[in-house]
């Protein structure tokens, strides 16, 4: 009997090391699959960081480009509004200058041009008699005030 007892224990003996023998072949198969997936992960991160680093450069660039666009600008719009201002108080101190000298002279000029009609006898001069005789006539008849202008204006606007 100890020989069939003998044999089952080496029979249990082989399986154990059969079985422990594919747990030790399949924990090295994995170790080095996980060790080809590692050395795959860093090649990707190292080709990462180097693709991470030019992008970065590049925009570290392009914000430099904008910061001195920005400046030009700046200062472009810095430069328009001193000529702005200064071409409102350019303006402003013509339009006092010649504005009031200006309205005088139409003035003068448009009295002058309606003097030369009432002289040469035109419908001025005869609406302005009109209205000189009726003034005297009205002045002396009703004690009111004469009419003049108003009345000479008033038939013009009809």
């Amino acid at each position: 009997m100890q020989a069939t007892l003998l044999a089952s224990t080496d029979i249990v003996a082989v399986g154990v090391s059969v079985v422990s023998t594919l747990v030790v072949v399949s924990l090295l198969a994995s170790a080095f699959y996980l060790l080809r997936a590692a050395r795959g992960l860093r090649r990707q991160a190292v080709a990462l960081a180097e693709e991470s680093d030019r992008l970065l450069c590049e925009l570290d660039r392009a914000v430099g480009q904008a910061g001195a666009e920005i400046e030009r600008v700046d200062r472009m719009v810095g430069s328009a509004e001193a000529l702005s201002e200064a071409v409102g108080s350019a303006s402003r101190l013509v339009g006092g200058v010649v504005a009031e000298p200006l309205i005088k002279l139409v003035a003068l000029g448009s009295g002058i041009a309606r003097g030369a009609r009432v002289a040469r006898g035109g419908p001025e001069a005869q609406e302005a008699r009109r209205a000189r005789a009726m003034s005297s006539r009205t002045a002396v008849g009703s004690g009111g005030s004469p009419p003049g202008r108003r009345t000479a204006r008033r038939r013009g606007e009809r």
